[in-house]
């Protein structure tokens, strides 16, 4: 494949990995390195506002045969003053980030200051260096500086696996402002029933909705609960349908969906709302997809012990086996469901899983694998975190 932008992977890339193959095609897309995607699609033909498991995407530039900073530096200056000539009037803002190559801050510093006074002296224009503490600029700094605007270049310098070079230049990037707003300040939330990120639920969807465009397809939440899911595929352009055992979660559910059509002005409809226990209900109107945060159980801030996780276990994978079996009937065949299911962590790296993971086929789904990436590696966690999300992703068979 030709490669023409990549993806930055954010804490856990198997996720990254999963979504971006899910929504490009598993030929479209590569590991170039431990946290990096390649695809060979054009950068601004890339959704990236639709991500949750890429942290940056960047333009391929070059792609260098070496990873020795030596070779490497001299080919930056043209690189540069190629991209300048492209840029409005006024100040250049300039940041260099590298991943996977051995270099300190002090050396791209150092690079960053010759490269200022080769666009200098190129172009008579005033340039702005980003200085760097780490060997990359982290989001907020890209952000702030406004290295993805008209008068930004953030060159990326990437280490593939196969010991080349990969220049790129920024385009996008997570901006953990809306990240926050959508999550934090949202008027209804409830700690009790679980505090999911709006990325893992964009994440979700994708892996649900594949590479299905919006339009009029509609995506079915059945354990909606303040409406995160709901909220982030209103934003896709998707409708939207949730229902939930407890009626102050659709009554959340509603205030925080028309928060967001009133603060970041959604022109998709309200989301159809309505009490339901999803072991038991019947969902009347048409569903295109499934992607849901379902049922986790207790929540634990230390191991419990042995006798406790087995009732914990035993009580989550009743209550999801009932979902699917009813669910099951109201999906048409090659529908596709995500769903955030529960896994406990009883050591470092060890998950326990619920036993249904292995009733799957019985049940009268197929579970969908990946190429690049292990569905067991689908865990959303924190290192400290003993109830951890796994995401199984399902086809009606």
């Amino acid at each position: 494949m030709q490669l023409q932008s990549v993806c930055i992977l954010g804490r856990q890339p198997a996720l990254g990995l999963a979504e971006l193959e899910s929504l490009y095609g598993a030929a479209h897309i590569t590991a170039v390195a431990p946290q990096v995607a390649g695809l060979d699609v054009a950068a601004d033909k890339v959704d990236f506002k639709r991500l949750g498991g890429s942290t940056r995407l960047a333009q391929v530039l070059a792609i260098l045969p070496t990873t020795n900073w030596q070779k490497i530096a001299p080919a930056l200056p043209d690189i540069a003053c190629e991209l300048a000539e492209s840029v409005p009037t006024g100040k250049i803002q300039l940041g260099l980030s590298a991943f996977g190559l051995p270099l300190s801050p002090a050396k791209l510093n150092a690079a960053g200051l010759t490269l200022k006074k080769t666009l200098r002296a190129h172009s008579g224009r005033s340039v702005r260096i980003i200085p760097n503490s780490e060997t990359y600029l982290n989001t907020a700094q890209v952000l702030h500086n406004h290295l993805t605007g008209k008068n930004g270049i953030e060159l990326v310098l990437i280490a593939s696996d196969d010991g080349q070079t990969i220049i790129a230049r920024t385009t996008g990037v997570q901006d953990i402002t809306s990240y926050t707003r959508r999550d934090r300040g949202r008027p209804k939330r409830d700690a009790r029933v679980g505090m999911l990120p709006p990325k893992l639920a964009q994440i979700i969807i994708n892996l649900a909705a594949a590479s299905t465009a919006p339009g009029d397809k509609t995506v079915l939440d059945p354990f909606c609960g303040t409406g995160v899911v709901l909220q982030e595929a209103m934003l896709m352009g998707f409708h939207t349908y949730g229902t939930d055992l407890e009626k102050r979660m659709i009554d959340y559910s509603y205030t925080n969906l028309q928060w967001l059509r009133d603060t970041l002005h959604v022109s998709q409809p309200t989301a159809l709302l309505k009490p339901g226990d999803a072991t038991s209900h019947t969902w009347g109107e048409r569903v295109d997809f499934v992607a849901s945060e379902t049922y986790l159980g207790r929540p634990f801030t230390s191991a419990p012990n042995p006798e406790v996780l087995a009732k914990t276990i035993s009580e989550c994978n009743a209550i999801l086996k009932k979902f699917l079996q009813n669910m099951h009937g109201q999906l048409q065949p090659g529908a596709r469901l995500c769903l955030a299911i529960p896994a406990w962590q009883v050591s470092p790296g060890k998950f326990k899983h619920l036993p249904l993971i292995d009733q799957i086929e019985d049940l009268g789904y197929n579970r969908l694998s990946f190429e690049h990436t292990r569905s067991e590696d689908l865990l959303y966690y924190r290192a400290d975190q003993i109830v951890a999300r796994q995401l199984l992703v399902l086809q009606v068979k």
